[in-house]
């Protein structure tokens, strides 16, 4: 018996001491936060009973701790009474982050209650490559966004990103 909880408490140590290798390699989490330009363009519009399904693209500048130029392609729906929403994909050809550069691809999600309310979302890293590859993030968005499509609007993003191990 003395040599089972002997083996079992040095196996409670090597776990403990595996977990702390494991989390002081990954890092802390650091924060982010920036602003990001962009300008929608609608590609197609439909309606669906009262409401208006818009399938968009957009053109993107990112500054602060994402540095650089993005493509996003979305759909939006404007509701029966009157909230907007939408769910995008955006795509960095070559961005840089903490020093580091790649390529990134993230998922934003967001809403506004009505058409001249600001936008508030989420958006969290789903793909990277070159140096960015193990990056990981998420965070919220909100700003006042375009008045129109064809005109740019601005947006403020702030979250976390960490380098997995």
């Amino acid at each position: 018996m003395k040599k089972l909880s002997m083996f079992l408490l040095a196996l409670v140590f090597l776990v403990f001491l595996l977990a702390i290798a494991v989390s002081v390699q990954a890092g802390p989490p650091e924060y982010a936060s920036g602003l990001w330009l962009y300008t929608p363009y609608i590609v197609t519009s439909r309606e669906a009973g009262c409401n208006t399904h818009l399938t968009t693209f957009e053109e993107s500048i990112w500054s602060g701790t994402f540095n650089g130029t993005s493509t996003e392609d979305a759909r939006v729906i404007v509701h029966c009474k009157g909230n907007w929403s939408f769910k995008g994909t955006v795509d960095f050809p070559n961005v840089e982050v903490q020093g580091q550069s790649g390529t990134l691809k993230m998922t934003v999600n967001g809403s506004r209650p009505d058409g001249s309310a600001w936008w508030v979302g989420h958006w969290t890293i789903t793909d990277g490559g070159g140096e960015l590859e193990k990056l990981r993030g998420q965070g919220v968005f909100w700003g006042p966004g375009a008045p129109a499509p064809e005109q740019q609007g601005e947006i403020y993003y702030a979250g976390n990103v960490h380098f997995e191990p």
